[in-house]
């Protein structure tokens, strides 16, 4: 699974490797704990809330990171369409909150549990690559 999500992730942009294991890493990391969240409450508001949480987050992390990268690999331009995509995904972003807190009125402390997997996902990554482990090196 980890060679597929990684070739899937290369399709769609994602050349740098630690942002690649970074991105795919969240992922596994939502999937997994919003199907545990959804499956512990019963299919219930809580794990609904846990789950929109954490793919929200997921979407920002992504964009970020593909952020970052092209950075990384552009000299010129970058900052043009930055500042529009920023806001675009900040409106976004609140909006989608708004709706969950707000319009459906999902226990917030859920909502941010679920936000907090990228949180985990990067001090997971960034405790592996201190410690020297190979998985992180093979990424």
């Amino acid at each position: 699974m980890r060679k597929r999500l990684d070739s899937l992730l290369a399709r769609a942009g994602f050349t740098h490797p630690e942002g690649r294991a970074l991105v795919r890493d969240q992922i596994v990391m939502a999937l997994v704990t919003s199907l545990a969240a959804l499956a512990l409450s019963g299919l219930g508001r809580w794990g609904w809330a846990y789950s929109c949480g954490a793919v929200l987050v997921t979407a920002n992390f992504w964009w970020i990171v593909r952020f970052a990268q092209s950075l990384l690999s552009s000299t010129v331009g970058a900052l043009g369409g930055a500042f529009f995509g920023y806001f675009a995904r900040l409106g976004i972003t609140g909006a989608a909150l708004y709706v969950m807190v707000v319009e459906a009125g999902w226990p917030v402390w859920a909502i941010l549990a679920g936000m907090a997997t990228v949180m985990v996902t990067i001090l997971v990554w960034g405790a592996l690559r201190g410690s020297g482990s190979k998985s992180v090196k093979e990424a």
